[in-house]
This record gives C-alpha cells, structure tokens and sequence, in this order.
C-alpha cells in the first residue's frame, strides 16, 4: 500500500495503473472487474464512518425518546404559565436568597448559643459545635415548614384542592416545635448570660433570645411559600430544558446525516474518476493488445448517472440495514 502511494507519484499515470492493475489490463472483462475493486472500495471507505454517526444518531434518537417521555409526564403537572414564569421566577429567587441569609444567621446564633453550654476548646470541638448548630437549623427548617404547611392548609399553585387536614401529625408538629423555641431560648439565654454576666437581663441578651426564637419561624415560612411554587417552577424547567436538549439532538442527527451524505457523494467522484481513468488506459491497451473491446451494455460502470445509482443503492441497503 505504501509502494503505490509513493510510486502514484514518482511513475507516468498509464504506467502506474499498469504496474498495480495489471490482471485487469489482461483480463477481456477488465473494466467491469476494476468497476467492482471500484465499488467495494468505495464501500470500505465510506460505510465505517456512516456506522459510527449511524450508532450515535441511534442513541440520540432514543435520547429524545426519553425527554419525550419526561416532557410528557412533567405536562400531566402543574405548569407556571407563560405570562406568570418572570413574576414566579422572580419570586422564588427572593424567596431563596432570605432562606439563605436566615440559615446563615440562625447557624451563627446556634453556635454561639452551643459554645455557651460546650465550653471545650479544640479543632474536633468546634467542628462538633457547628455540627450541632447546623443540625438545630436543619431541624427547625424542616418542623416549621411541615407545621406551617398543615397550619395554613393552602392550596399549592395551580392545584383546586389540598388534601384534608392530618390532625395527629399537626398535633405532633406543634410539641415539637414548641419543644424546639424552648430549646433554643434556653441557648440564647446562657449565651447572653456568658456575654453579659450577671442574669443576662439587658437588651443584646433579650435580642438574641428574640432573633433566635423568631428567625426559624420566618425560614419555615419562607421555605413554605416556596414549596407553593417550587414543583410547578421545576416541572417548566425540565420541560424547557428537555426540549433544547431534544432539539439541539436533532440538529445532531441532521448534520450527522448530511456529513454522510457529503462524504459519500465526496467519495463516489473520486471513485468515478479513478474508473474513468483506468477505462480510458484499458481501452488504449485493448486496441493495442489487439483485445477486443469490452461491451459495458447495461453494467453499471457504462455512464456517471448507472455508477452512482449502484453506488448510492449498496450504501442505502449497507447503511439502512446493517446494525451499528
């Protein structure tokens, strides 16, 4: 293979066809042989790289099935309609950020108030004070929330009715919430008493005791108000998100498809080219080698237009076919 690619330049065309294809040159039916060393080779180089995009517009195509299947199943949910999605949005973001901040400042106060009764020094101390502190968060973000959830026992957005309400469990929720300020009014109330001294009876031991009962109630609400919006919100997003992706894969599959096409057709000129190449120099042989001339009646080799209809026929029954 190396020998002819350096000999293609170095020898005259007539006399490198006749070094490399010399069995066609004396074969009567030689065109039509080399027409088929042709056609397969046309085959060879074309049809590995439409297997490949083949495999990949495959599984693209069962991609979008599946984003199908989830914009589908997200449709049978309640959506944040067009008109309302900027004013939702908007609100959820505000919503987020007070979370956020109120989280921050309530673990602060959590490890302040966890410092006062844990007086150990030490990196594994402080690790498990804001353990602690995270862990009070974590749980009053999670009770209140519950509890204002039943307490208010409003409809979430684009929803016509809630379920009844569960009195054992609101029952449940509200000891443990009354459990919980207790809790940490008993934290911020030594932390005032260790900043302050004395019986902690000034104004920054009844503020931290304040912002410390107070915040969580304000987090569980926000977190409540969110939870009205957050599953409508999030069923649009994915949808929106499912359908670029689905249509980003079809542009995909487009180029991929039209990358085969161009590669064929780049090939199959080639090809053609090679062929009537060699007809014109075995036809030149034949004449004097005294070979009489080679009939291409009917054979697909006979003319541009039949060459390329038996090319594009094996490639469309190899690429349609054959499994990637």
């Amino acid at each position: 293979m190396i020998c002819k690619r350096i000999t293609r330049y170095l020898l005259p065309r007539s006399t490198w066809f006749i070094l490399w294809f010399r069995a066609w040159f004396k074969n009567p039916e030689g065109i039509k042989g080399f027409a088929d060393k042709i056609m397969n080779g046309l085959m060879q180089r074309t049809l590995p790289l439409a297997a490949r995009l083949k495999k990949e517009n495959k599984r693209l195509e069962e991609e979008n099935k599946k984003l199908a299947a989830l914009s589908k199943d997200c449709r049978m949910h309640p959506l944040v309609g067009a008109d309302e999605y900027d004013e939702v949005r908007g609100k959820l973001k505000k919503l987020h950020f007070w979370i956020i901040f109120i989280i921050c400042a309530e673990a602060a106060l959590n490890y302040f108030g966890v410092e006062a009764v844990i007086l150990q020094q030490g990196w594994l101390w402080i690790i498990f004070k804001a353990f602690i502190a995270v862990m009070l968060i974590g749980l009053g973000f999670l009770i209140f929330e519950k509890w204002l959830v039943i307490a208010f026992h409003r409809p979430k957005y684009k929803q016509i009715q809630t379920k009844s309400r569960n009195w054992p469990e609101f029952a449940a929720l509200t000891i443990m919430c009354i459990a919980y300020e207790v809790s940490i009014y008993y934290l911020c109330r030594i932390r005032g008493i260790a900043l302050e001294g004395a019986n902690g009876d000034s104004f920054v031991t009844y503020f931290v005791v304040l912002a410390g009962m107070i915040l969580p109630v304000v987090l569980g609400y926000c977190a409540y108000e969110r939870s009205l919006y957050l599953s409508p919100y999030g069923n649009t997003l994915r949808i929106a998100k499912a359908e670029s992706k689905a249509a980003a894969n079809n542009s995909k599959i487009a180029m991929s498809k039209q990358t085969m096409e161009q590669h064929f057709k780049q090939e199959l000129q080639g090809s053609w080219a090679l062929m009537q190449e060699f007809k014109v120099y075995k036809e030149n042989y034949n004449i004097k080698h005294q070979i009489p001339k080679e009939k291409l009646t009917g054979h697909y080799c006979e003319n541009h237009d039949s060459f390329e209809k038996e090319g594009a026929q094996r490639y469309s029954k190899e690429v349609l076919h054959k499994e990637p």
